[in-house]
């Protein structure tokens, strides 16, 4: 019993002795089980503390290597963080699960998990080393409630609204503008007039455009340049301003539209346009193509694309001599042959694979997926043309697989791949997984 208990206080003693040696390169810290060092400057045992989903209201400050690296304080509106689940051990969240209304704190975590968690960042991209620790300078000033910060936002976006509102009657009255605003509250006024008709839903428009902030900022324009402006009336593209006016000018025409804030980005801010922003926009409708036309138009591309796709994959069959096929069109050729076992049902399939377009542009590899590809085979979840390849191979078979886009992605673009897609894919069937594993 006796040497027991005397084990038991070396064992005390001695993780004393490594947490104070731990704790010596930040003296006067404490250390969480986690990892996160912390240490207080005022602390109200009896203060408010936050729950989880309230908004915390910060002033805050990160420095690394005792340097100043991000300073919220100087932000010119409130910084309020939400209270969560942390994103990582001993991280900001952690930390802020210790405060109280009125604390001030300094604590240390860990930069490269800062990066990763929050930002998305490599660390490594924006100079963090692995022993990085960034010291973050914090005082909670405030906490409001989910529901509270909600109201407070709402409120505060009817006062820039109503500001915006103010703006743009000042500026009415200023520029003795006497046009009466159309329903959605654009004011609409001739420059010159047009003899051409009004695009309708589905019409392509081309025009010319100057942006304007009420200020007489330029945000941009296309007059004077080889490449005009255009998009299809009705598909959303533009801001909801043009959705209404521009159905309401006819070729040859141009105009000065006034578009309040709330018809044009409302409280977004895009390049060059703050929130809350009224713009002038100065437009001349140049050229109208009819829906009837467009869809003609896109009806012949998409024949001329699959006549090339089609011809393509001929040529590129007969210049590699592959004339063994599927009765689906799959083309291939084995380059190995084994007696393994084929691939059924339920099981799925170990590949290794490069992929490529009939050109040689390369498509991808298993080495970029880890070095090998699972494909689950009988579930229809991987390109028809590739199953189907796999499901002619046996284990350690070595195949060429030209996969026309009839097996593929087909007639649409899918992400970067281009409709008519045909590929080529060099497999390896390395194993097989049983469905029960």
């Amino acid at each position: 019993m006796k040497k027991k208990h005397f084990l038991s206080i070396a064992f005390c003693l001695m993780a004393t002795i490594f947490f104070m040696a731990c704790n010596r390169q930040y003296p006067g810290y404490k250390r969480t089980p986690n990892g996160l060092y912390y240490r207080f400057y005022t602390q109200d045992p009896s203060a408010r503390k936050p729950e989880q989903t309230d908004f915390l209201r910060l002033s805050m400050a990160c420095y690394l290597d005792d340097s100043l690296y991000y300073d919220w304080r100087q932000s010119e509106s409130d910084v309020f963080v939400q209270l969560s689940d942390s994103h990582f051990k001993g991280d900001l969240q952690e930390a802020l699960h210790l405060m109280r209304v009125g604390d001030s704190a300094s604590f240390y975590i860990k930069a490269d998990s800062v990066a990763i968690h929050y930002y998305d960042q490599d660390p490594e991209s924006v100079g963090l080393k692995p022993e990085d620790l960034f010291r973050y300078e914090v005082k909670l000033v405030e906490i409001k409630t989910q529901d509270e910060f909600k109201a407070d936002i709402d409120r505060i976006k009817e006062q820039k609204l109503q500001e915006s509102k103010d703006v743009l009657a000042a500026y009415i009255k200023d520029n003795g503008i006497t046009v009466s605003p159309i329903e959605s509250g654009i004011y609409l006024i001739p420059v010159e007039k047009g003899k051409g008709d009004c695009p309708q839903k589905g019409d392509k428009v081309e025009l010319d455009f100057e942006a304007k902030l009420l200020d007489g900022r330029s945000i941009g324009s296309t007059f004077g340049q080889d490449e005009k402006f255009s998009f299809i009336v009705g598909e959303g593209y533009v801001i909801p301003g043009w959705e209404v006016i521009v159905p309401k000018i006819h070729v040859g025409e141009r105009v000065t539209a006034i578009i309040p804030c709330e018809m044009a980005y409302g409280e977004h801010s895009v390049t060059g346009i703050p929130p809350y922003a009224n713009l002038v926009y100065d437009i001349k409708l140049l050229k109208i193509t009819p829906a009837d036309v467009l869809k003609r138009q896109k009806e012949e591309e998409m024949q001329r694309q699959q006549a090339n796709a089609e011809k393509a994959f001929t040529q590129y069959l007969k210049e590699n001599k592959i004339t063994e096929h599927t009765p689906t069109g799959l083309f291939y050729e084995k380059s190995m042959v084994t007696e393994g076992q084929s691939p059924a049902a339920g099981m799925t399939a170990r590949i290794k694979f490069d992929a490529h377009y009939l050109d040689g542009t390369p498509l991808g590899n298993s080495e970029d997926l880890g070095g090998f590809y699972d494909v689950p085979f009988g579930q229809h979840s991987v390109l028809r043309g590739l199953e189907e390849g796999v499901g002619l191979m046996k284990v350690g078979e070595k195949a060429r697989f030209v996969i026309p886009y009839t097996l593929a992605y087909g007639v649409n673009p899918y992400g970067e791949i281009p409709p008519f897609s045909n590929f080529v894919f060099d497999v390896e069937l390395v194993e097989l997984i049983p469905a029960n594993n």
